[in-house]
């Protein structure tokens, strides 16, 4: 699931920092002086996008306007995409490291900083918090946009250009014109597209090109005539200035006058490469097959000594070759001018091309660059090699939640080649369960059931624990149960791989423990979780781990512990847009958590940022909580057709999946809201449509989800509706006898009981069945869990709230919390001015002024780090004072503070 850049830079072999170079500039370049004036004239610029195809001085230009944002005191920084930055973690990686090279800042410790999570819900918050703190402007340059095409990542981009701060500018790159929300910020006069025809060389600008070169001398004339064939293509221009030594080329310049500019481009450019020595022609072929070339690389591949001093010349020579470090290391071909050498290298020789490719895998083998190793040997043909070097990557694309970048080669990779590595086989099935690939996913597991024994978890040959995920991903409960049975989740001589492993088998365990309420059984598997998740320095799995004993918590009625395991969490992945696999899971316990807890308004705002990677990437029960949460909060808003188009939504990812029970679920939502609105007869004819759950008697398990809502709750529920009193009281024996200790079931069954005898007119047996509920609920604040269950219960409530209000208070139990109660009324939408109201209970002590302030504060969604800068204290006396407030006010978490503040009319 989640990976945090409060990680820090990562590994060399994870940060490519050629990536974060600008090109170097030209002493010969053509200064673009209408863009720079169009740029920096209009002040209210955030984003600018230099739209166009390859040969139009994209990178240049960028390079020019970064140039003049450091000359007006901007700090500047630079990234250029590949492909591989879709993967989100890798991107991550990369556009952290572009903030840190602009010296925006290292990142927060978010432990430090709660507030700030708990308040926050943006996938780019943590940038959006660098850029704030510069405190000096910022110019950030993004090259080659055009490859992202991530949903995830272009939803983090629409966001992060929409809320970028005044001080900052982002200039972008792209062949094409992204889906980052252009539009809104055209209109809004804060963004600028400049296209092809703004980005070509106008005629003064080109006539300036050719009187600067060095090397040859044009006329008015000639020049005139090429900017007319060109249309001040700047490649176009720079070709025909390399290839004019050439006689030839000037006679031409009449033959290409109805030619498309693709053709004058390869004749150009086969002029141009004909020109150079032929030791220089091989090594621009050779080399053109190349991701990027070093010295060293370079001689390996072309049997040569000077590449060294070979690259360096070229770029001086203007050969479409640039330096991509301060260091001259690395360097690249211009694109176009790469795929025409690479065309003609396959055309004059493949077996040359083919020993290019093997000599360059070997290289990258040997130096651990393991992507290039893979692609240079796919690209060779050799797929063992490929399939032995992608068995030894994987292990750190698995465990460091790049599954995407292993789903993409093992696609290249012939499945033969994968199956006879027991390792690999393993590996790819990890990355295809958790992005749900169903139709890949199922050969793989056939040939992972067909493994022989012995088996050997630390050598990555044992299928077991990815045999249980697999199982756990499609919904076949008592399988995965007896799978990880089998798993020694203790065992402690692993390697980080295995550890890893063992840390997702250990969160499987303590979901089985869940399942069976043994909550304490579940602590320690969790536990272990976390201790071999960090062994294996799995990037994505402690997403799962801190939901999973957040919904322990909350399942053992400690809402409040729960919302603040869960706000940890957030806070560990703060500076995170990878939302995705385990961090999905977190983030949809935790929008369960605080939809229970009523803070609806948060609720909607998570969802509506990690919608795309919840309904992506979430396994079935922490998806179901997430979408029936959004469901019944249309509902709560009056928008019930948003609340059926919801679960729509969902029931398409359920079919999709192959998930019935997930489906079942959203089935007894749709009965719970049809009897909520008295249309019973058409709750009944939902459920006839479901079949009756398939367990056995053996498997008295309760997947989460099924708290929230499932087939016993439904049934129970519509025989009290439909009259059927005395199944429903059967229903509700057997559930108390089996579900003892599951204080959040035991609330909802309490509720049902409520409603039963509420039902049948004993309303004295009503309301001491919703007194049970109501100190079951009081500790942990569970405002839904009362009010989702409709009208008969607002009755009971108000029932209680004239119970309260009586002086004498004798039909109340001391148990009963009479701020609960009102809270739960306020939240039901119930007026309690009136003269009938009892006195709102008072903070146990009284507030001093300065916890009013810091009170004031926390509502506002201040941190604490923000709150001791306004009251000149310390982070830790800030500390001391909520302390104080969570004691006086009877409270154990912010939102709880908060929400008995606003009761009490301590804050607005």
């Amino acid at each position: 699931m989640g990976i945090g850049a409060g990680r820090g830079v990562v590994e060399a072999k994870e940060l490519h920092t050629y990536k974060l170079f600008a090109p170097a500039p030209r002493l010969d370049a053509v200064r673009r002086a209408t863009i720079l004036n169009r740029i920096f004239e209009a002040e209210t610029l955030r984003v600018v996008l230099l739209q166009a195809p390859a040969g139009y001085g994209k990178s240049m230009t960028l390079r020019q306007i970064k140039d003049a944002c450091e000359e007006r005191g901007f700090l500047t920084a630079w990234l250029t995409f590949d492909d591989a930055d879709n993967d989100t973690r890798r991107f991550l990686i990369h556009f952290e490291a572009l903030l840190v090279s602009a010296r925006v800042g290292a990142p927060k410790t978010p432990a430090s900083d709660e507030a700030d999570v708990v308040n926050q819900g943006y996938r780019s918050d943590w940038a959006i918090d660098r850029l704030h703190e510069v405190g000096q402007p910022v110019a950030l340059f993004l090259d080659d946009f055009q490859v992202l095409e991530s949903p995830t990542i272009l939803g983090f981009f629409r966001e992060f250009l929409e809320r970028i701060p005044h001080s900052a500018r982002v200039f972008i790159g792209s062949r094409s014109t992204p889906e980052i929300g252009l539009a809104r910020l055209l209109v809004n006069a804060l963004g600028i597209v400049l296209r092809p025809e703004d980005l070509r060389f106008s005629a003064s600008e080109a006539a300036q090109f050719f009187s600067e070169s060095k090397t040859v001398e044009t006329t008015e004339m000639e020049v005139d005539r090429i900017y007319r064939l060109t249309d001040g293509w700047p490649a176009a221009l720079q070709l025909y200035r390399l290839s004019l030594v050439d006689p030839i080329v000037r006679r031409s310049l009449d033959d290409f006058s109805s030619s498309r500019p693709r053709e004058l481009v390869e004749y150009l450019a086969d002029n141009v490469l004909a020109l150079q020595t032929p030791d220089i022609q091989d090594f621009l072929l050779r080399t053109s097959l190349l991701t990027r070339l070093s010295g060293s690389l370079c001689n390996a591949v072309t049997g040569r000594t000077d590449s060294n001093e070979t690259l360096p010349s070229l770029e001086r020579s203007g050969l479409f070759v640039r330096s991509l470090d301060l260091h001259a290391r690395w360097f690249e071909y211009h694109p176009l001018f790469a795929t025409f050498l690479r065309e003609q290298l396959h055309n004059r020789s493949e077996s040359v091309a083919l020993e290019v490719h093997r000599r360059a895998a070997q290289w990258h083998l040997q130096d651990g660059d393991y992507e290039e190793a893979v692609h240079h040997a796919i690209a060779y043909r050799d797929f063992s090699l490929a399939a032995d070097t992608l068995d030894t990557w994987a292990s750190q694309l698995v465990a460091g939640a790049l599954l995407f970048t292993l789903e993409r080669w093992c696609d290249r990779i012939p499945i033969g080649e994968i199956a006879s590595r027991p390792g690999l086989l393993i590996k790819n099935a990890w990355a295809l369960v958790f992005l749900r690939r169903r139709e890949k996913l199922l050969p793989i597991l056939d040939m992972l059931e067909r493994l022989q024994p012995p088996f050997d978890v630390s050598k990555t040959t044992d299928p077991t624990i990815i045999l249980s995920m697999a199982a756990i991903a499609r919904d076949d409960a008592g399988a995965a149960f007896k799978i990880v049975d089998r798993v020694s989740i203790r065992e402690r001589k692993a390697g980080s791989f295995a550890a890893f492993e063992l840390g997702a088998a250990a969160n499987l365990a303590g979901y089985r423990q869940l399942a069976y309420g043994d909550f304490e059984g579940a602590r320690v598997c969790l536990s272990i979780a976390r201790v071999q998740g960090e062994r294996g320095d799995a990037a994505f799995s402690r997403g799962y781990t801190i939901g999973l004993a957040g919904v322990n918590l909350m399942m053992q009625g400690q809402l409040g512990a729960a919302l603040e395991r869960f706000e940890s969490g957030m806070a560990e992945q703060r500076m995170t847009i990878d939302r995705s696999h385990a961090f999905a899971a977190l983030a949809s316990c935790y929008i369960w958590g605080l939809y229970e807890a009523n803070a609806l308004d948060r609720v909607e705002l998570l969802f509506g940022q990690y919608f795309d990677i919840i309904t992506e990437s979430a396994l079935l029960d922490f998806l179901a909580v997430a979408q029936v949460s959004l469901a019944r909060i249309h509902d709560v808003r009056g928008r019930p057709s948003k609340a059926l188009a919801a679960l729509d939504d969902a029931e398409a990812i359920g079919h999709a999946n192959d998930w019935r029970r997930y489906l079942a679920t959203l089935g007894w939502e749709r009965v719970r809201r049809a009897l909520l609105s008295g249309d019973i007869e058409q709750a009944a004819a939902i459920a006839a449509t479901m079949s009756p759950s398939r367990r056995t008697a053996s498997e008295q398990w309760l997947q989460f989800s099924e708290d929230l809502e499932g087939e016993s709750l439904g049934r129970i529920r519509l025989a009290i509706h439909t009259g059927d009193f005395d199944l429903a009281k059967s229903r509700l024996h057997t559930e108390f006898a089996t579900q003892r200790g599951r204080i959040f079931r035991q609330i909802k069954l309490h509720l049902l009981e409520a409603q039963l005898q509420y039902r049948k007119g004993a309303r004295n047996s009503a309301q001491r069945s919703f007194r049970k509920a109501l100190h079951l609920g009081t500790p942990g604040r569970y405002i839904r869990r009362f009010l989702d269950e409709g009208e008969s219960i607002v009755d009971m409530l108000r029932e209680e709230f004239r119970s309260l209000a009586d002086s004498a208070g004798r039909d109340a139990p001391q148990s009963v919390d009479r701020v609960f109660v009102e809270q739960l009324l306020r939240a039901s939408g119930a007026d309690l001015s009136g003269t009938m109201a009892p006195t709102v209970s008072r903070p146990l002590e009284p507030l001093t002024d300065q916890e009013k302030r810091i009170l004031i504060f926390l509502a506002k969604g201040v941190s604490n780090k923000e709150m001791a800068s306004r009251l000149f204290v310390s982070e830790n006396t800030v500390k001391f004072h909520l302390k104080h407030i969570y004691s006086k006010l009877a409270v154990t978490s912010r939102l709880h503070a908060i929400a008995i503040a606003r009761d009490l009319g301590l804050i607005e």
